[in-house]
């Protein structure tokens, strides 16, 4: 696969990811659940039963998931794969473009 393809796919993963990640911070219903749902790095990787550094490496768009690790980490959060799906078919490339600004 082409390595422009391959960083834009990653750079969508970690940005839909972190959207879900703040969508839960923000849903005021499970503050009372913040233990069991993932709303920070750790316990997504509690709860999905992997490396809170793989966690941090995906959100941060250091590395590419493999399926089964995107799954556990999405499902880690309370989500599911369409709700993943349709934030990552709407991340647009100025959307990319501010995510690489704010990282570096």
């Amino acid at each position: 696969m082409e390595k422009a393809i391959e960083d834009n796919i990653k750079l969508k993963i970690a940005i839909s990811l972190k959207i879900l990640l703040e969508k839960r911070k923000n849903n005021s219903i499970n503050i009372i659940k913040e233990d069991s749902l993932g709303v920070s790095y750790n316990t997504i990787a509690l709860n999905a039963d992997i490396r809170k550094a793989t966690v941090s490496n995906i959100f941060n768009a250091n590395t590419s998931p493999n399926s089964i690790t995107l799954v556990l980490i999405i499902e880690a959060m309370g989500y599911n794969l369409i709700d993943f799906s349709k934030i990552y078919d709407s991340i647009k490339e100025k959307d990319i473009q501010n995510f690489i600004k704010n990282k570096l």
